[in-house]
């Protein structure tokens, strides 16, 4: 890994190796999800500019969730202000 200059494919491909969870506020993160199903399990963030404090409550809010929906295969799970988007493959 080549630290903030890791390609987005790079990211994907240890994610689905390593079966980690891609948490990103990256639309490209999305495209590859829905055309080409990687990274296998994604929480994509939709909320802006925002303090750490409040991203982690956010996260935290919905960990329980995420936990389940780890164990079933790929996800992704869009999170904004307004409603919370779940797509399970």
């Amino acid at each position: 890994m080549e630290g903030s200059s890791t390609k987005d494919k790079d990211i994907c491909e240890f994610a689905d190796a390593q079966d980690l969870i891609v948490i990103t506020k990256d639309a490209d993160f999305r495209n590859s999800y829905l055309i080409n199903n990687t990274p296998k399990k994604l929480v994509r963030i939709k909320l802006g500019n925002l303090a750490n404090s409040t991203l982690i409550k956010v996260i935290s809010e919905n960990l329980n969730f995420i936990k389940r929906l780890n164990s079933q295969g790929s996800f992704m799970i869009e999170l904004d202000q307004v409603s919370s988007k779940f797509i399970i493959k």
